[in-house]
Parts: structure tokens; C-alpha cells; sequence
């Protein structure tokens, strides 16, 4: 009797965990996204313009300073703040020298309590 309930509750915790990692996997697929790389704070709140050729100058200072680096979805318009994938140089040493250019990200979404994100593995230029 001891030995079926115990495997009864291995069986559930076994499926709740592979239930939980499969939602996670799929939370996490693969992804690409073409935006321009911008600076969080200056988009946000419309300095400068926050966006743009004429904002480059700006943006690159900004981000050199730690300020989030951010790409501006081209589709939907939409702001993901980029951060890097595991290996990767953290996204404001690597992504500074495409402030104010479209680029695409591959990488993957995650999105938790309403914060979104996009952890890059690789960037590739639109020039």
C-alpha cells in the first residue's frame, strides 16, 4: 500500500515537471526580430527624439553610460529590451556599434510579471 502511493505521488511530480519544462520550452522557442537598436531611456521617454540617424550620437553615449540597450521591433513596433544569451558579451559592449541601425536578432523571448526580453545569440547588420 506504502509502495503504490508512494509511486502515485513520484508518477504526479514526475508529470507536473515535465508539464512545467514543456511550458518553458515553448515560452523560450527560437526566435528572430528585425528593429533598430535603440536606447531604452531616451525611446521612453522621447529625448532627442529617442530614435533615429539624428539620435545615434546620443543613443551611443547612453548606452556606453549602462543605460539598457533595447531594439524597436520594425513590425509591430513593439520595445524588447535585449540582453545576452548565455556566452555572449552583455548587449550594451556588443550591440553599441548598431545604435540607431536595423539589425536582426536571433535569440529567444521571455516575458515574465510583464517585463519583456530578448536574450540574443547572434546579431546580424541590415547594411
Amino acid at each position: 500500500m506504502k509502495t503504490t502511493k508512494l509511486f502515485l505521488v513520484l508518477a504526479v511530480a514526475a508529470l507536473t515537471l515535465v508539464g512545467s519544462l514543456a511550458a518553458q520550452e515553448k515560452a523560450m522557442k527560437e526566435a528572430t526580430i528585425k528593429g533598430e537598436i535603440i536606447d531604452s531611456k531616451c525611446y521612453l521617454t522621447g529625448m532627442m527624439g529617442g530614435k533615429g540617424e539624428d539620435h545615434k550620437d546620443c543613443a551611443i553615449a547612453c548606452m556606453k553610460g549602462g543605460l539598457p540597450v533595447a531594439i524597436l521591433e520594425e513590425k509591430t513596433g513593439k520595445v524588447y529590451v535585449v540582453v545576452p544569451a548565455k556566452g555572449q558579451k552583455g548587449a550594451n559592449e556588443a550591440l553599441v556599434q548598431y545604435a540607431a541601425e536595423t539589425v536582426t536578432l536571433k535569440g529567444m523571448f521571455i516575458e515574465k510579471g510583464g517585463t519583456k526580453l530578448f536574450a540574443y545569440n547572434s546579431v546580424e547588420s541590415a547594411k
